[in-house]
């Protein structure tokens, strides 16, 4: 099936429940590659930016990630961290139903000490809220007919988020999903995993957190591998550090969505990537 694809190489990058997704796919992707009589997909490489990948560390990170930010205070971080002890208890137990209650009111508290701020960038205030961010634009362009056409998409009324949507994503938003990564890692395919600086929602500390716990081949190099400042044209704009075929890289000055707060960094990074160029000074060791 689709033989005129099999010398393509392919690769698979998403956002927030990118987190989820792409390590999910790309894992299923490489295990049906062990059998000799599937299409062979060629994966060369996932992106995973500012993914909600890991909940038992994430949620952990809201607490010293407000505080650093003067987001919340001591006291504040103090309660946080009782209430987090509940929820890692939940997430031990497998309990997602009372887990995403629990861990829920971790965010829930920053945003009640800090007032209208954008949980996608915390920089922002929320405007419009819910989303914090005008989509009309892209919205109006995907319910084009035209477009839909193109997409084989017809009649499909196309909106930024759809509940029923969301909702189907209630258990796995509290499942850990970095352990599909060491497979991808052991068989060759590259993983590049960035986070925007200023987002809260899936914060970089939290994303230094479960990069540097997960278990995998290079773990204790990665870990002894240093952050370096990434320069393009002569301005620092991220921060990162890679071992072998996995990389950890930090955006300056962009929250949830990077390729939103800096297109042009985005895209260098994503020329990079691609090309299997490493992303300056962060170098494979």
């Amino acid at each position: 099936m689709y033989p005129q694809y099999a010398n393509l190489d392919f690769y698979i990058i998403g956002e927030s429940y990118g987190g989820h997704y792409v390590p999910a796919v790309a894992a299923r992707v490489v295990e049906g590659n062990q059998n000799s009589s599937n299409l062979h997909i060629n994966l060369k490489g996932v992106g995973v930016g500012n993914g909600w990948t890991d909940p038992y560390h994430q949620y952990a990170s809201y607490a010293p990630f407000s505080l650093k930010y003067g987001l919340i205070d001591q006291d504040t971080a103090n309660e946080m961290a009782k209430t987090y002890k509940k929820c890692a208890k939940y997430l031990d137990a497998s309990d997602w139903d009372d887990a995403g209650y629990v861990c829920g009111q971790l965010l829930d508290t920053v945003l009640e000490e800090a007032g209208n701020i954008n949980v996608y960038n915390w920089k922002l205030p929320c405007n419009p809220p819910p989303l914090c961010y005008d989509f009309t634009d892209i919205t109006n362009y995907l319910n084009q007919a035209s477009v839909q056409q193109q997409l084989g998409v017809n009649n499909i009324q196309w909106e930024t988020c759809s509940d029923e949507v969301n909702g189907l994503f209630g258990v796995d938003r509290e499942e850990n999903f970095a352990v599909d990564i060491p497979v991808l890692l052991s068989s060759g395919v590259r993983v590049l995993i960035y986070s925007g600086m200023l987002d809260l929602i899936c914060d970089y500390i939290g994303g230094e957190m479960w990069t540097s716990v997960m278990q995998w081949y290079g773990q204790s190099d990665f870990n002894a591998a240093t952050m370096k400042d990434w320069t393009l044209s002569g301005s620092v704009v991220g921060h990162g550090k890679s071992y072998d075929n996995f990389t950890w890289l930090e955006i300056e000055n962009a929250g949830h969505m990077v390729p939103h707060d800096q297109p042009e960094v985005a895209l260098k990074m994503l020329q990079m990537f691609l090309n299997n160029q490493p992303i300056p000074p962060v170098s494979k060791q």
